[in-house]
């Protein structure tokens, strides 16, 4: 699936299935840093890759590369960051399992990584 394609599934599906986070959807600065991020990509392979090989939850990995690691967001902003993310490796890449780690960034204390069972 292409970047293109993963933005789309997003900018559709999004809001439906995590209906508390459906004013994120095209409503500000966070959502573009979000789509712009989403529609690179290289900073998606890199964003898989940290988590996947790194062990860096894909939250903390787009805050650094957006340069965004100065900004205060409110807690909706945040939880909103993990449910994008959590959408992307769950309902589009079919990872199936999700732990959370210390990540410590923004006021963020906590985000998930994603990963696959044996054989997936």
């Amino acid at each position: 699936m292409t970047t293109y394609d993963i933005a789309r599934t997003l900018e559709k599906q999004f809001s439906s299935k995590y209906r508390r986070f459906s004013g994120f959807v095209n409503g500000g600065v966070l959502w573009d840093k979000c789509m712009e991020a989403i529609n690179n990509p290289q900073l998606m392979t890199h964003i898989k890759f940290c988590n996947d090989v790194m062990k860096i939850p894909p939250v903390k990995t787009f805050l650094m590369a957006m340069h965004l690691t100065a900004e205060d967001f409110t807690k909706t902003d945040r939880q909103a960051l993990g449910a994008i993310f959590g959408f992307i490796f769950k309902d589009i890449w079919k990872y199936s399992d999700q732990k959370r780690v210390s990540c410590r960034i923004c006021g963020i204390q906590t985000a998930s990584l994603f990963g696959r069972k044996e054989g997936e």
